[in-house]
């Protein structure tokens, strides 16, 4: 142990200089020790009661304190008291604590704060005051003890103290304030209660176990406007809610022979029709066979205590903090001074971090101004446009981005200021003229009053040039794969033609049947062929942003020539999809004519909701049963299934968007292409 005591001290010169706690990171850190050897010697500082922990955040902090190890008090104090732990259950309590409460130590032991029968005279919460010494400051206040029909005032002393296992604890004094006082046993409670009036307790009311009334006082009498005569002899049911009068059933039920003492508040309607705030402690006495015989109640208004119990509370509190600092200041002006000075370096070279960090970034960095004049850019900029950085600052934001007037900024600046983000790809002209393709992302931010927008970009030319090489490669593999598809097709088509004259001239059944799968297997391959030129331009070229409504206008126009009305309800409205996209929508409207009973109407309409835009494909046909409204969509090994409808998904699969058949069967078919939130957006209708 003796060897730990070095950097045990230097912890606690350390905790001192930061009384607002430290975690262990950081104490490891400033005492550049390893930080399992620093948690360790936090717990032998807790077990000593020489620090408290208390979380911060994600993290826990550990400050100074003075506690008293509560296994110490048996060996130093004689007064009656008792022990709380962190959870305000009473732990421990001393042989004159039992007497002076006039309880044993069984009933007392494991039981809530709120058992232990001590009464504050004005209003406050004993519980309120564990919990502030539990955070490490002595606690006083008067309280009474009821011995029978007596009252022993005492004074409370709330005194932090630390478990042999570190958890922190209160170890609650009750000394009486008679010096002449002496411990007695409790004695039985005399049966003639009528004449028992206390001064701390206004109202005093007796009851039987079934709540008849057999006295009331003066005091209580008056409080409801009613005579003695009129109460005794009757329940006894205090004006208050429905949910107050479900408490106080709940709480008679809980007294028992072994907790026969309780304490509840409500809200009572009294004489004047004003709303009080009452304080009743309940006594229920017990025959020799345990059974409840009366109820003693002892109740004060409390209205004007939980009114100004709030105040009183905020101002002890801002007393004791303003104590505490002023203490605080006095004492360590010279250790705060530094732990500011360290600090403040500390943010310094953050600050530093982070502009070294934004001027080697790898994109392209912008601050605008609302004027749309760049604020800041950093080295990359200046390297790429070939300016010096100084000539990029106050320069207009249109100058280098191609499509942005001073109107159109002031306009994107609303935009982005509403909320939204902008995101681009265009062209950035360089100081010699030269443009360079990018990709610009534009965010709106507000910082200490001071509104500005961060643009970053990046430059394409790469990107771009990767992209040309691959969709030559992919036209090539296109052209060979197509002349591989020409010669399999007419090799098919000859082997065809020699089964069907093979067929022709056997008469064998059993031949037959042979032929006939073969020709079966190969009009399937024939079939995958057909479907691989379906494929062969699907993602060669980039998704674009495509207007829906001209699409499928221009789509309808194909079936001009049928008897067939095509209404179209669709806004402005570009989503982005493969560039196959008008392929897909002329599947959909021939397969709404693909029915028995042709229809007579196609509508297509759409829907905002569920996270995405809707575009709904309808007819007045008889639709589909429920067990095809996803086979229809497949396509089988034998080449059959609707190769169009499976082409169609796919396609619109490549940016997420999905297709489904949710019509009910009857009344039509109900196609459903939906579109993600991000993959569609609204354009302003043409002037």
């Amino acid at each position: 142990m003796e060897e730990f005591q070095p950097d045990i001290q230097k912890i606690r010169g350390l905790l001192t200089a930061n009384r607002e706690g430290m975690s262990i990171t950081d104490i490891a850190s400033r005492l550049d020790i390893n930080r399992n050897t620093v948690a360790k010697y936090m717990e032998i500082l807790q077990i000593q009661g020489a620090v408290d922990g208390r979380k911060r955040g994600t993290s826990k902090v550990f400050f100074l304190t003075e506690r008293i190890p509560a296994l110490s008090l048996k060996k130093v104090c004689s007064r009656p008291y008792f022990i709380v732990d962190m959870d305000g259950i009473v732990s421990n309590a001393n042989h004159e604590f039992c007497t002076l409460a006039g309880m044993t130590t069984d009933q007392l032991t494991g039981q809530s704060s709120e058992m232990v029968p001590l009464n504050l005279p004005d209003g406050t919460a004993l519980q309120n005051l564990i919990r502030t010494a539990l955070k490490g400051s002595e606690q006083r206040a008067r309280a009474q003890v009821r011995q029978g029909d007596r009252i022993v005032p005492v004074i409370l002393v709330m005194i932090p103290v630390v478990f042999q296992d570190g958890r922190p604890g209160v170890s609650v004094i009750a000394d009486p304030e008679n010096p002449n006082y002496e411990l007695q046993k409790k004695s039985h409670p005399p049966n003639d209660l009528l004449g028992l009036i206390d001064d701390e307790m206004e109202y005093v009311v007796r009851r039987t176990a079934e709540g008849i009334t057999r006295y009331v006082n003066e005091t209580y009498c008056r409080a409801v406007g009613k005579s003695r005569e009129e109460l005794v002899g009757r329940p006894f049911k205090p004006l208050v809610s429905p949910e107050d009068a479900v408490r106080i059933q709940e709480h008679l039920a809980r007294l028992t022979v072994k907790y026969p003492v309780g304490t509840i508040e409500y809200k009572a309607v009294m004489a004047n029709g004003e709303l009080r705030h009452q304080r009743w402690q309940d006594r229920a006495l017990f025959t020799a066979h345990g059974e409840l015989d009366t109820i003693n109640s002892f109740g004060i208004d409390i209205t004007e205590q939980v009114i100004a119990a709030q105040k009183l509370k905020k101002a002890h509190e801002t007393l004791e903090e303003s104590i505490v600092q002023r203490t605080e200041e006095l004492r360590g002006i010279n250790r705060q001074l530094y732990s500011e000075i360290a600090q403040r370096e500390r943010m310094e070279e953050q600050l530093l971090l982070a502009q070294f960090a934004m001027d080697k970034a790898t994109d392209m960095v912008f601050w605008i101004g609302q004027d749309g004049r760049i604020r800041y850019a950093n080295d990359v900029a200046a390297t790429d446009l070939l300016y010096e950085k100084s000539g990029l600052i106050e320069s207009f934001f249109g100058d280098f981005v191609r499509g942005y007037s001073h109107e159109e900024w002031d306009r994107l600046w609303q935009e982005l200021k509403s909320g939204g983000q902008v995101t681009r790809e265009t062209y950035l002209v360089k100081k010699d003229g030269a443009r360079v393709p990018a990709e610009i992302w534009l965010t709106y931010f507000e910082y200490r009053g001071k509104e500005f927008v961060y643009c970053s970009s990046r430059n394409l030319s790469e990107r771009i040039r990767m992209d040309q090489a691959l969709k030559e490669a992919n036209k090539k593999l296109n052209v060979y794969s197509s002349i591989a598809r020409h010669d399999i097709q007419n090799k098919i088509t000859v082997l065809l033609a020699y089964l069907g004259r093979t067929k022709k001239a056997v008469t064998d059944p059993r031949l037959l049947d042979y032929l006939s799968h073969q020709e079966q297997a190969a009009k399937a391959i024939r079939s995958e062929i057909n479907l691989t030129r379906d494929f062969k331009d699907m993602g060669i070229y980039p998704p674009e942003w495509q207007d829906v409504s001209t699409l499928i206008t221009g789509v309808a126009t194909r079936y001009a020539e049928i008897p067939l009305r095509i209404s179209i309800d669709l806004p402005p409205v570009e989503i982005y999809a493969d560039s196959q996209l008008d392929h897909v929508l002329d599947r959909l409207l021939e397969r709404s004519l693909e029915n028995e009973d042709r229809p007579h109407e196609i509508r297509v309409s759409h829907r905002v909701g569920d996270g995405g835009l809707s575009i709904i494909f309808e007819n007045d046909g008889p639709g589909y049963r429920p067990e095809e409204k996803e086979s229809i969509f497949d396509l089988k090994s034998d080449g059959s299934g609707s190769r169009e409808l499976f082409i169609a998904r796919e396609i619109l699969s490549l940016t997420g968007i999905t297709l489904a058949e949710n019509g009910e069967f009857g009344k039509g078919a109900r196609f459903e292409v939906k579109v993600p939130e991000t993959y569609y957006r609204f354009v302003p209708s043409p002037a």
